[in-house]
């Protein structure tokens, strides 16, 4: 079944690109762009740095910056101060990466990972405040009620999953394995970060072709506006903001594109994930989830 489906979708593809080629080039274009204007820039330094930190060794002296925290909670894992700050700081997929890092090197299990992807993996402050509250909002919304309302349903979360797995040694310091990452030598390093990077540039530009299709009106747009909300975060914010409808419901709308991340999102944290084989299905569940809660609430608080 799946090798009938996929060979419909590359039909189905070529038929688009010659149908559509104008379409199909504006929207590798406006990909491209985005990838390399604004990713590569944004994302790259970032695979080096935490690439490096994992292969020297340092990623556990952030802890010492919580270091209250973890006198009050000493069983808890030192890593974990360093994944949820730099996966709530860096955003898509940079969290996915470093959990799946920090899960092949033995510093949390599968289970862990799995749960911190959700946690973890959003879409970064900088992005919301810069991109979204200021050039798309127009600094209309109050900055912390929209950022409560987005990490509300993380912090529920987390309370949950320690709830759940209490007492089962859930998030405590485990044995480490040797960290690939420390065998490697910096070209190695450089090469991983510069084919992830390749790689998130691939699924942009074909997520940007998928929507420039769909804005260009050959479905209605009752069918095509959510569809192009949930491809990709930037693209849907924007198709968004240009809807007819009240503040309210563009404010909530646009914040249940931001907590989901996006279809490309998704696929981005799934190569990045690979090799660690974390579930995406889960991943995907919650982040539905998350979105229609933080988009409730916005309403209601509105």
């Amino acid at each position: 079944m799946g090798k009938y489906f996929y060979q419909f979708c590359l039909i189905l593809t070529a038929f688009l690109l010659f149908l559509f080629p104008e379409q199909c080039v504006a929207g590798a274009k406006n990909g491209l762009l985005l990838w390399s204007g604004t990713i590569v820039p944004t994302l790259l330094p970032f695979f080096l740095l935490t690439n490096l930190m994992m292969k020297y060794q340092t990623v556990h002296y952030i802890s010492y910056l919580f270091y209250p925290l973890f006198k009050l909670f000493p069983w808890l894992n030192k890593d974990l101060a360093y994944t949820i700050l730099m996966g709530f700081l860096c955003g898509y997929p940079l969290g996915g990466k470093i959990i799946s890092d920090l899960v092949l090197s033995g510093s949390y299990t599968k289970k862990e990972g799995e749960s911190l992807l959700v946690l973890c993996n959003n879409v970064s402050p900088m992005f919301s405040i810069g991109f979204t509250l200021t050039l798309i909002l127009k600094g209309t919304l109050s900055v912390p009620l929209y950022f409560f309302c987005l990490y509300m349903p993380n912090l529920l979360y987390f309370i949950f999953i320690l709830w759940k797995f209490r007492g089962t040694g859930f998030l405590q310091v485990h044995q480490e394995h040797p960290r690939t990452a420390a065998i490697k030598s910096f070209d190695e390093i450089v090469f991983d970060s510069l084919k992830t990077i390749f790689t998130i540039g691939i699924f942009i530009m074909v997520f940007s072709i998928v929507s420039s299709l769909l804005q260009s009106g050959i479905l209605p747009s009752y069918i095509t506006a959510p569809v192009i909300g949930m491809l990709e975060i930037t693209t849907g914010i924007s198709h968004v903001s240009f809807l007819s409808l009240g503040f309210r419901q563009k404010a909530a709308a646009i914040l249940a594109v931001s907590s989901f991340g996006g279809l490309c999102s998704l696929a981005q944290v799934k190569s990045v994930c690979q090799k660690s084989q974390l579930s995406i299905k889960s991943y995907f569940i919650f982040k539905m989830l998350f979105a229609c809660i933080s988009s409730g609430m916005l309403f209601l608080f509105l």
